[in-house]
């Protein structure tokens, strides 16, 4: 029961981790083809995911876009996109390296979360926080039980 709970939760994981591939690569691909420029898409997802144009999170996203060429922000959306299907490929098939590499990707993410909590309260940015550490536990939890059992067969003679 508590291995298929693993199985599920790393999946979950997975497809969520696809999904947020699969949107920059369409935002990519939106750009590439010329539907709009970036600084206009990074400011239409600012407005799409409620974010305060004046928060950190977006101020940085707007910054940093614009000071990137073409080709190397495609090198960086096209090195994301691949950090996310490797990282749903190898929790799918329920790889020790990918359960570490989620779990470090997520909890970067959570003091930026924080600061956007204290500076613009919303539901959203709680919700969001809320999902990121409960992944980072679950996760947490996977590695300390992987390290509890590799430990008990080591001590197996």
């Amino acid at each position: 029961m508590l291995l298929q709970r693993r199985i599920l939760g790393l999946r979950a994981i997975a497809v969520f981790e696809i999904f947020k591939g699969g949107l920059a690569l369409v935002g990519f691909f939106w750009v590439a083809l010329g539907h709009d420029n970036i600084a206009s898409l990074m400011q239409r997802l600012v407005h799409l995911g409620h974010l305060n144009p004046e928060g950190s999170i977006a101020k940085f996203l707007l910054n940093t876009v614009a000071h990137f060429n073409p080709m190397m922000l495609s090198a960086v959306v096209l090195a994301y996109v691949a950090l996310r299907a490797a990282e749903a490929y190898g929790l799918w098939r329920e790889r020790h390296w990918a359960e570490w590499l989620a779990a470090i990707s997520s909890t970067i993410y959570i003091p930026l979360e924080v600061l956007e909590i204290i500076k613009h309260p919303s539901w959203r940015h709680i919700v969001t926080l809320v999902v990121n550490v409960l992944i980072v536990i679950f996760l947490s939890f996977v590695l300390w039980r992987t390290r509890e059992g590799k430990k008990r067969q080591r001590a197996v003679p």
